[in-house]
């Protein structure tokens, strides 16, 4: 049989090409429908992800078809499939690749980056995802790899089954990246009614899997019956094969009935655990300077008129900024980190908006001037962002957001500068007082022991309830009897002092630490005792401090009522106080005037309620109070009498000088830079040229194995990797034939004198000795050359890299012209001879 012959009879029929390209049809469509509600919302309808899914579904049934039709191996599937995909994932799944060469090199980065580490960003973000950054390249790769690997698998004739393989582990793997809720379908009948759309999904891809090894079963048997001509013939009468039809499907029904009636409740009662349940991502906040332990330095003459950030465009009800948003207490400092023992807040990238509560939104421009760190400038729970200016890529990729803090940051290193420009959508937030706060939900997020003990004590003198009524007028009552200042001295001057008017300078230290807090409510409660319960307010000023101490004052007086309560920087955009205590309004341009601190108190409905802390500044503070000042000469320590402290002693008597903590030189990871770099691409180029290396290894161990075997085995070993050479080539297998017929068809030089030589090893006595091996080996060599060089140089690569040898060679089963009377027994490597042949012929030959 020439090479062209057997070429013909391995083409794969039509039928079973275009059952193939249905079942891949039908998977992807699983594919698809499991992950829509990752990348869009309910209603949508026409979209980019389903672009990329079509595309996607079109390139895999494409390189998987073209292969079979050209009867290549998996180099050309794996070619035309990598190649469509990166094209697609460049010019259709990315967003604003072809807007530049560096924005094009950027999205070939990422598609190679996608198949391998995309999924992390499919289960980390908060859905939908919509078309943000690479993540619709991970499903794309997904459905081009299942429509080609179902295509090929599936019209092999040996390998068939394992198309099923990959279409059940494609819907396995888009189950897994999948949305974590169900939907319901509750608009079904009994006992259907908790089927939910998953359940449904799942129910069709079995089906189709189950259709397709059927009819794919059911076609080989019909073709071996037609194969086996007039000798055998498989008839079947009606009337049994109705009984047998209507039997299957009572039992698929009922097994439908039945599984539905158990699953149904059994999942219900159960969470639906996918990669996105499992995983939770997060951004710590680096803790080594708190916004509000930075706050008196915007009220510096330095930064007081200095531009922060400008406000325009506003639409919607929005009366504040917040730029950074507190929820933890340790003792010494509000911070965005979470203690020991506390959730920490949880910064997600924002892939597209984000549903808000409520119908009244706000919606304005922020282009930041003077503006540092790594805060973002919110109005309230955020509903969309949007970047400009010179560094808006870098921006939209290092955004992130904390929905339970509403508060938004931003990785890139310095975080925001001037040119930056955010343009958000909010919701409005709602119009609740603190006085209809209701009563207090019972828990805080402050320790009990960090509350200090003159707080607890003042709270009690003041004879309030506990609920919002009783926190609202306590906040009055600290307010009126405390007193302005940002400073420990006013030398000069300074601005803030000026803008005042008639204001008589009193002395105030920095900090919130617990030390700090306790003496000024001890404060408090000494100037009550010495004046009485009777006194006004005005002859009750004691406490003096800024926003900086009285957000904390206000927020460990919602703690000790039972409110959970947080501490917030940022400016006022219209006027909140009623009774103007609080710093200037913003117009238009924020300077570091205008920058404040409030506490929000959560309500027992929800509501996280804002409240003005600023204390007055036209009452001084009484004579017989007033002597307090800081020591002037502080008491020395002796280092060598030093003793470590336990952390909460620490902590309560740390006394708050303002400074920030210093913070500690780590030394620099090696794994940065070119480093990560340089691993990423040999971790990609490893992935993509692993299966390759494979090839070649595994055909190295081989032959190396057959070379150093015994000589006989070693002759033998010589025509069998002869043999695989020709099959790697294109030529065909003939397990029908002898080796001299082989060996003939081949058309090599030394190929009938390699066939006798391992005949004689085969079936004579004496066999042959370790030069005539060598002897076998060396003319393999020869024919080796010579038929490499019949081909080109592509050619010569995809024999290199076919795997037909590796897999087997004995997918034909058609008989060498001449020989249509031997009988084939498929588990034995002998076949007995037809009439005239020469030798026993061996099926492996």
């Amino acid at each position: 049989m020439s090479a062209a012959e057997g070429d013909a009879r391995r083409r794969v029929p039509t039928a079973v090409l275009v059952a193939a390209c249905l079942y891949a049809a039908t998977m992807v469509e699983a594919v698809w429908l499991t992950l829509r509600r990752v990348y869009l919302p309910t209603d949508a309808i026409v979209s980019r992800y389903g672009l990329v899914i079509v595309l996607g579904l079109a390139l895999g049934l494409l390189a998987g078809a073209l292969t079979v039709v050209l009867r290549r191996g998996p180099v050309l599937l794996l070619a035309l499939a990598q190649a469509g995909y990166l094209a697609t994932a460049v010019l259709v799944a990315i967003p604003g690749a072809t807007e530049g060469p560096e924005a094009l090199a950027n999205a070939f980065v990422e598609a190679i980056r996608a198949p391998v580490t995309g999924w992390k960003d499919v289960v980390t973000l908060p859905v939908p995802l919509g078309e943000y950054g690479a993540t619709l390249a991970v499903p794309l790769a997904l459905v081009v790899a299942t429509a080609a690997g179902i295509v090929w698998l599936g019209t092999r004739a040996r390998w068939w089954g394992a198309a099923a393989a990959v279409g059940g582990a494609a819907f396995a793997v888009a189950i897994a990246i999948g949305p974590a809720a169900r939907t319901g379908l509750s608009a079904l009948p009994e006992p259907f009614a908790g089927l939910s759309r998953e359940i449904l999904i799942g129910l069709g891809a079995l089906g189709a899997t189950l259709a397709w090894m059927l009819w794919r079963m059911a076609d080989e048997r019909r073709r071996a019956l037609r194969a086996a001509g007039g000798g055998i013939r498989g008839e079947r009468a009606p009337g049994r094969a109705l009984g047998r039809a209507v039997l299957g499907t009572t039992v698929l029904v009922g097994a439908v009935l039945i599984g539905t009636a158990v699953a149904v409740p059994a999942a219900q009662s159960q969470p639906r655990d996918v990669a996105r349940t499992t995983i939770e991502p997060r951004l710590v906040v680096d803790r080594s300077v708190s916004p509000l332990s930075t706050y008196r330095g915007y009220l510096t003459d330095e930064r007081y008129d200095a531009p922060l950030f400008s406000v325009g465009a506003v639409t919607g009800d929005a009366d504040r900024l917040r730029v950074a948003t507190l929820p933890f207490y340790d003792g010494s400092e509000f911070t965005a980190v979470a203690p020991d023992g506390y959730t920490p807040l949880r910064f997600q990238r924002v892939p597209s908006a984000l549903p808000v509560d409520g119908d009244a939104t706000v919606s304005l421009t922020v282009t930041v001037e003077g503006l540092e760190g790594p805060w973002t400038p919110l109005p309230g729970a955020l509903g969309g962002a949007a970047f400009g200016g010179p560094r808006a890529a870098a921006l939209a990729d290092g955004f992130y957001y904390a929905p339970e803090a509403t508060a938004g940051v931003v990785t890139v290193d310095g975080g925001v500068a001037a040119g930056d420009e955010l343009r958000i959508t909010a919701a409005a937030p709602a119009d609740v007082a603190l006085a209809d706060a209701g009563d207090s939900p019972g828990a805080s997020g402050v320790p009990a022991d960090l509350i200090p003990e003159s707080l607890r004590e003042w709270v009690e003198d003041q004879g309030v309830t506990r609920d919002g009524a009783g926190l609202a007028s306590l906040v009055e009552r600290l307010r009126a009897r405390g007193y302005l200042s940002h400073a420990l001295a006013a030398e000069g001057a300074p601005r803030w002092v000026t803008d005042l008017g008639d204001y008589a300078f009193e002395p105030s230290a920095a900090g919130h630490s617990y030390d700090r807090i306790d003496r000024l409510f001890a404060a408090l409660v000494e100037r009550e005792a010495e004046a009485g319960a009777s006194a006004s307010d005005a002859q009750l000023v004691a406490a003096v401090g800024d926003d900086e101490q009285f957000a904390v004052a206000v927020a460990l007086l919602a703690a000790e009522l039972g409110f959970p309560a947080r501490v917030v920087v940022g400016v006022r955009i219209a006027d909140t106080d009623v009774h103007d205590w609080t710093p200037p309004v913003c117009q238009e341009v924020c300077r570091g005037r205008n920058m404040s601190v409030w506490t929000e108190v959560r309500s027992g409905a929800g509501d996280w309620i804002p409240v003005d802390v600023s204390p007055q500044h036209e009452n001084p503070v009484s004579p017989t109070v007033a002597t307090q000042r800081e020591p002037e000469l502080p008491t020395a320590t002796d280092p060598d009498r030093a003793e470590p402290i336990e952390a909460v002693a620490a902590l309560k008597g740390r006394s708050g000088g303002g400074e920030a903590a210093p913070v500690v030189e780590t030394g620099a990871s090696w794994f940065t830079g070119w480093v990560r770099v340089a691993l990423g691409g040999a971790l990609v180029l490893a992935l993509l040229l692993g299966p390759l290396l494979a090839i070649l290894v595994a055909k190295a161990v081989r032959r190396s194995r057959r070379r150093r075997a015994a000589p006989r085995a070693a002759a033998e070993g010589g025509w069998d990797e002869y043999v695989d050479l020709g099959v790697d080539a294109g030529l065909a297998p003939m397990p029908l034939a002898t080796r001299r017929e082989v060996a003939e068809a081949y058309g090599t030089a030394n190929g009938v004198a390699l066939a006798a030589l391992a005949d004689r090893a085969t079936f004579t006595r004496e066999g042959v000795e370790r030069d005539d091996a060598r002897r076998a080996w060396d003319m393999l060599a020869a024919d080796r050359a010579e038929l490499r060089a019949r081909q080109g140089w592509w050619r010569r690569l995809g024999a290199r890299l076919s795997t037909r040898s590796l897999l087997g060679r004995r997918d034909v089963t058609t008989a060498a012209p001449g020989h249509e009377g031997v009988h084939v027994d498929e588990r034995w490597r002998l076949v007995s001879t037809a009439p005239g042949s020469s030798s026993a012929r061996r099926r492996g030959a």
